[in-house]
């Protein structure tokens, strides 16, 4: 398994060391419930190509580097274990591209450990600090912390029922005066059992309370979503 996958399987397994167990008899269910515990590709039929459009803007690209487009795309080879999938997981092309990676026996979508990856490393670019350290804290507050509002998300030009999650989670960190301005970063899930996959659109804000300093949006949207609203 590559470094990036490694270390967004990291992230994720502290989350479930640290989270609080999902209330069942809420509506609107927990970021850790809709994120971790669903079996996000279970249903998806092999050959199924989940094609999303990566894209990184940059204010300033002589800081920051240049900004791009690109593709990261989720490929169901087939079926494995009982209600589990083999995958191929390729992450940019050209010169950009990473490794391809097959992963056997998931039901969780891998591009959440993608994004969950670039999340905390590109967070790390613009504020520095220890990257296990910042692993660590994300994953409390998305366990804890993070909110989880219902919303509509346009796929193929029908409206349907799902969630956004919202993150903050360096707002309150008790190092987030060395965090050179950034500690506000938000990052932004869409989600709905009723697209392929479940995940629609995910966004990544990175702003510092500097307004002379460089800031970075990045985002991630599935092949077919619209707005989310």
């Amino acid at each position: 398994m590559p470094s990036f996958m490694r270390r967004g399987a990291k992230l994720i397994a502290l989350l479930l060391v640290c989270s609080v167990p999902a209330i069942a008899a809420e509506s609107v269910p927990s970021a850790k419930d809709v994120l971790f515990n669903r079996a996000h590709i279970a249903e998806v039929a092999p050959g199924t190509v989940l094609d999303y459009k990566f894209v990184r803007k940059p204010s300033d690209e002589k800081m920051l580097g240049a900004g791009f487009s690109d593709d990261i795309k989720v490929t169901v080879e087939g079926d494995g274990a009982p209600g589990k999938k083999n995958v191929r997981v390729d992450v940019y092309s050209g010169d950009r591209a990473r490794e391809p990676q097959r992963i056997t026996d998931m039901d969780g979508n891998p591009v959440l450990v993608v994004f969950l990856d670039n999340a905390v490393a590109h967070f790390r670019q613009l504020a520095g600090g220890d990257g296990a350290y910042l692993k660590n804290m994300f994953s409390q507050y998305l366990g804890t912390g993070a909110t989880v509002a219902p919303v509509k998300i346009s796929y193929k030009g029908q409206d349907v029922d799902g969630y956004q999650i919202k993150a903050m989670p360096y707002e309150k960190d008790p190092a987030k005066t060395r965090m050179n301005g950034y500690e506000n970063a938000v990052f932004t899930i869409a989600l709905s059992d009723k697209i392929p996959g479940y995940f629609a659109e995910m966004v990544s804000t990175f702003k510092s309370t500097d307004a002379t300093a460089p800031f970075l949006i990045e985002t991630t949207t599935l092949d077919g979503v619209g707005a989310v609203k």
